[in-house]
């Protein structure tokens, strides 16, 4: 059960890590979202996610951001890395359903894994 679990050394958590990751960082553009990604220098991938104001209310956005976390729990053993992944919601993203969301996550980690990471 450990092995789902959302510790620390998998999130990125000061400012100073999403400023660099910002600057630095691939885009990696689909419909509902937007990451960023970099080579990490952790020794796994850590990730960053950011839902602003503009999606919705207070639980709109904490849903969201639970499906994220969720998805990224369960999958970040097929996720190549180790990469620093910052993604960030896009509007609309409150009407669809939890199961759209996941597919509309699924997308965006297969155009992640198809780019070419060098820094």
């Amino acid at each position: 059960m450990s092995n789902f679990c959302f510790p620390k050394k998998v999130r990125l958590l000061k400012r100073a890590q999403f400023l660099t990751l910002s600057k630095q960082g691939k885009k990696v553009h689909t419909t509902s979202f937007l990451a960023i990604v970099l080579k990490g220098t952790a020794q796994n991938n850590r990730i960053g996610i950011t839902v602003s104001k503009k999606v919705g209310n207070a639980v709109e956005r904490n849903r969201i951001k639970r499906i994220i976390r969720e998805y990224f729990r369960h999958n970040k053993e097929n996720i190549s890395g180790p990469n620093d992944i910052n993604i960030i919601a896009k509007k609309g993203l409150t009407t669809l359903s939890n199961r759209k969301i996941i597919e509309k996550l699924d997308k965006l980690f297969t155009k992640i894994a198809l780019i070419n990471i060098n820094k």
